[in-house]
């Protein structure tokens, strides 16, 4: 991988840090806090914020690819940040794993 290759990735955690599905992890990436999920074999970062009252979204439950809010039920979905009519109301970020450690690419 070239240096500009690896421009905007930020190493976030370790693969064995996060946890199982339906839960997630909450990180700093560039000063963001970012929210990390395991679903179908496939890690997901979002930003770590619930559009309507800013609630963590690390602290909510995922299920089924949908992260609950733990406040006021707003549903979000990993893999574009849709809500529910909304298009688009959370950031969703790039995620890969190399070597047993999770980045995520934030532009």
């Amino acid at each position: 991988m070239t240096d500009l290759e690896l421009h905007n990735w930020t190493k976030v955690a370790a693969l064995s840090d996060i946890p199982t599905e339906g839960l997630g992890l909450a990180v700093k990436a560039e000063g963001l806090g970012v929210a990390i999920f395991r679903w179908d074999d496939k890690l997901y970062a979002i930003e770590d914020l619930c559009p309507h009252l800013g609630f963590p979204l690390s602290e909510g439950m995922m299920i089924s690819g949908v992260v609950v809010c733990g406040w006021h039920g707003w549903r979000i979905r990993l893999e574009d940040g849709a809500c529910g009519r909304e298009k688009t109301c959370t950031k969703v970020f790039p995620c890969e794993v190399r070597d047993g450690d999770v980045y995520v690419k934030i532009f």
